[in-house]
């Protein structure tokens, strides 16, 4: 069979010719003998057609005849040889003719057709309709969600009046109050800075106040460790207890404030010098309230227990400790920084 592309022969039932690549699957080649075809497009036609039916170009009469009919037509005398040649090369040129029979099988699929391409593409109006709708959509939920012709549709506050004078109250309230105030959304902004003062302020009263527990801790001591009340002693020793507890807490306390800025990070340091002067103070009043406790004859451990008690102390008779802490106490109470 030949292409009807490039003309090249090629093997008969091939999809595609080896030359130019082109598909021959529809393409069927029919000698002229078989039957009679359009020269312009390849259509079969009748032997009588004038025109073809197909692209409707007109056709020659004698054009593509079988030979024993054009020789019934061709005139006697010295033209017959002629005639007869002319016929052949009338049905050679003829069987070149290719007729194009457009099959129910579709051809093979090609990827990189450009008839592919576009059929792979979305069609523009269906996308852009698609699009609007989607805007318009998203559109109308914001408004729904939004209200911005009435800000106040998702207002949750009461703001009808209320009858209150059953409630004990006399008259009408046009709004609540409380939870459901505007007050609410009026807080005060406390820098880092002011909310570290007030915790070293409060800090530094509890050392006071608990300085003065330790003194009155002391006094007591001397006036019932070495005596018969058993019930005292035990008194005694649970307040030292209870007092070296709050000291600890305390200073655990100052080591968590927030100190980021500098400002107070002297002011820390102070209290906890303080509270660590303080706390060496009971922990020497807790052990010898322990010991006092303990003891089976406290009027013969008596210099023992004394000396637990006055370990620290310097030759005035007093604590170490607690003239450091009544030294400094004073000194260095927090001073707010103006900003």
């Amino acid at each position: 069979m030949i292409c009807p592309t490039c003309g090249t022969h090629i093997p008969d039932g091939s999809m595609r010719c080896p030359a130019c690549h082109a598909s021959v699957g529809v393409t069927v080649a029919m000698p002229t003998l078989q039957g009679r075809w359009c020269p312009s497009c390849g259509a079969g036609v009748g032997w009588t057609d004038e025109v073809c039916p197909s692209c409707g170009m007109p056709l020659e009469r004698t054009w593509g005849q079988p030979i024993d009919q054009q020789a019934q037509k061709a005139p006697d005398g010295p033209d017959d040889e002629q005639s007869a040649e002319e016929a052949m090369v009338s049905e050679t040129d003829d069987t070149r003719a290719l007729a194009r029979i457009e099959s129910a099988i579709p051809a093979e699929h090609d990827p990189d057709s450009k008839v592919a391409v576009q059929e792979r593409m979305p069609h523009p109006g269906p996308l852009l309709l698609a699009s609007f709708f989607s805007i318009l959509f998203v559109c109308g939920l914001a408004l729904a969600i939004t209200h911005p012709w009435n800000p106040d549709a998702n207002n949750i506050k009461a703001t009808e009046e209320a009858d209150t004078s059953m409630a004990g109250f006399p008259g009408t309230v046009e709004s609540l109050s409380g939870q459901d105030s505007d007050e609410n959304d009026k807080i005060d902004v406390v820098s880092g800075d002011d909310a570290t003062y007030a915790q070293l302020v409060e800090a530094y009263g509890k050392l006071g106040r608990y300085a003065e527990r330790a003194d009155e801790n002391e006094e007591l001591f001397y006036q019932v460790a070495f005596g018969d009340d058993l019930d005292e002693r035990v008194r005694g020793k649970r307040e030292a207890d209870m007092l070296a507890i709050d000291v600890s807490n305390l200073i655990e306390l100052l080591g968590q404030v927030d100190i980021t800025s500098g400002t107070y990070a002297g002011d820390v340091e102070n209290l906890t010098t303080l509270g660590s002067w303080l706390r060496n103070r009971v922990d020497a009043l807790t052990s010898a309230w322990t010991a006092d406790v303990e003891s089976a004859d406290v009027a013969a451990d008596q210099q023992r227990l004394l000396s637990l008690l006055e370990a620290d102390y310097d030759a005035s008779g007093q604590s170490t400790y607690k003239t450091l802490f009544d030294e400094s106490y004073a000194q260095w109470e927090p001073v707010q920084v103006q900003q």
